[in-house]
């Protein structure tokens, strides 16, 4: 999917979120995906920072218990033990676990155990421990509903459930029925109002998300739009081979990492001789056409990625080659052969002997030469025609030619 198409599906999400009801917070399934990798690590923060706060309040009971002289039974002491464990072995998953795909559901029966335990707890004692252990458990609710931040449907249901245990433990309690409605009316609106407060914290969770999501698009969109000027800013309008400024960076570039690797390299100069003349009789598109040929013969020919080609003016190119002598030598008779047939010019044999194609080489050694965006006008000065010639010379012939350059 690209950018564009992404950055619609936010926009369109984060409106729905906005203006939608709570029940449709969810997103598409890739954008689903996308958050949920997102809050994956703060989940596991929660679920860890949750756990321990669990064991340490129901490790609480047991300084109560010291301090009061409470006696519980033996029951109670191995369900306390077993919820314990279990806190800690969810302390353990968060932090070993990778995908945590078992996130909610182990959140969601920690909760249940660790309020049923409370709640046993408080069927065992006495006024007025037996009211601290009863909003234990809505400060369990607190800390799952608003920290942890369960899915809207997990939420939902645990906190009906939770409702339903509260009310079976005030019905099984023996407590007045004053003391009764006052506790079922708290435990209703403390769910009632962390259930709330979880669905507008990860509805401006999300949000947040879809607007990060909405930077990163259009950061990319704009990387990706400058990337394009470049490169268009770089490059010949009519033959899409370098234009001088980027040739010379790249020459400039390659030139640098030659001298650290003492490598010498060739620049091959190639002119369209009357291509004013040839402009003038046949039009400027006929021109263009011949300038695109050209580019396209040229193009096949560039074999390494350090290879270059740009049309400097008019009807003149400079090609680089930088692979070993037997392969550059390869590349110019190629060249010469595609070149030599120019279906342009011979649909106008009125101008094929007027307007030709001549050529020209320089090796460039780092040892001795020192700049060689020089070269570029003064290679035009010593050209041979391209149809009689061919540059793949060798030894003291070679020197001789970049000498004479």
């Amino acid at each position: 999917m690209d950018n564009n198409k992404r950055y619609t599906d936010a926009t369109e999400q984060l409106t729905s979120l906005s203006t939608g009801s709570f029940l449709e917070m969810g997103f598409q399934s890739e954008l689903e995906q996308r958050y949920q990798e997102v809050q994956r690590e703060w989940y596991c923060d929660a679920i860890r920072i949750s756990s321990l706060l669990a064991v340490l309040l129901l490790a609480t009971s047991y300084v109560v218990e010291w301090s009061t002289g409470i006696r519980l039974g033996s029951e109670t002491l191995v369900v306390r033990g077993l919820a314990i464990a279990m806190l800690l072995g969810t302390y353990l998953y968060a932090r070993k676990s990778q995908r945590m795909t078992w996130k909610y559901w182990v959140v969601a029966v920690n909760t249940i155990v660790v309020s049923g335990t409370l709640l046993l707890i408080a069927q065992e004692i006495s006024q007025p421990v037996k009211m601290m252990y009863y909003c234990n458990v809505f400060f369990v609710e607190v800390v799952v509903f608003t920290f942890v931040r369960l899915p809207l449907n997990f939420t939902n249901t645990l906190g009906l459930v939770l409702l339903l245990m509260v009310g079976a433990a005030v019905y099984l309690d023996t407590m007045s029925l004053q003391v009764s409605a006052h506790i079922l009316f708290f435990m209703f609106s403390g769910t009632l109002i962390s259930v709330m407060v979880s669905i507008k914290t990860e509805k401006m969770s999300r949000e947040s998300f879809l607007k990060s999501q909405l930077i990163e698009y259009e950061k990319s969109q704009l990387r990706a739009l400058n990337d394009r000027i470049n490169v268009e800013a770089s490059l010949d309008r009519v033959t899409r081979l370098c234009n001088r400024i980027a040739f010379e960076d790249k020459l400039l570039s390659y030139w640098s990492l030659s001298t650290q690797n003492a490598n010498w390299f060739i620049m091959v100069a190639i002119h369209v001789e009357h291509f004013a003349y040839f402009n003038e009789q046949r039009g400027t598109e006929c021109g263009d056409d011949l300038l695109r040929e050209i580019a396209r013969k040229i193009k096949v020919v560039l074999l390494d990625k350090d290879d270059a080609a740009c049309r400097i003016s008019g009807g003149r190119f400079v090609v680089m080659l930088t692979g070993t002598e037997r392969v550059a030598n390869s590349q110019l008779e190629k060249l010469r052969e595609n070149l030599s047939q120019l279906t342009v010019l011979d649909r106008f044999p009125t101008t094929r002997e007027n307007v030709y194609l001549s050529w020209g080489r320089v090796t460039l050694e780092p040892d001795t030469d020192r700049d060689p965006r020089g070269l570029l006008d003064r290679m035009f000065r010593h050209l041979v025609p391209l149809d009689k010639n061919a540059l793949c010379c060798r030894g003291s012939d070679q020197q001789a030619q970049a000498g004479s350059m």
